[in-house]
């Protein structure tokens, strides 16, 4: 019924798809890159404040059960 080719059988069509993802991807990712970057700076600083909380409340607990 339908005519699917095995597509190892054909390189030329593997290569267009092959092509087209990398090239969707690259569009993607500079999109997201374009969109991110406004709040990438609360981004990290929101990611460097859990890092400091989470290494207080590690240093407080530790200093809790050396009693």
């Amino acid at each position: 019924m339908t005519d699917k080719s095995d597509p190892s059988k054909d390189p030329l069509r593997w290569l267009w798809r092959g092509s087209l993802v990398l090239f969707a991807t690259s569009i993607l990712l500079n999109l997201a890159v374009s969109f991110l970057r406004p709040i990438m700076p609360w981004l990290i600083g929101g990611v460097i404040l859990g890092i400091v909380l989470w290494v207080a409340v590690l240093i407080i607990r530790w200093r809790q059960s050396r009693w």
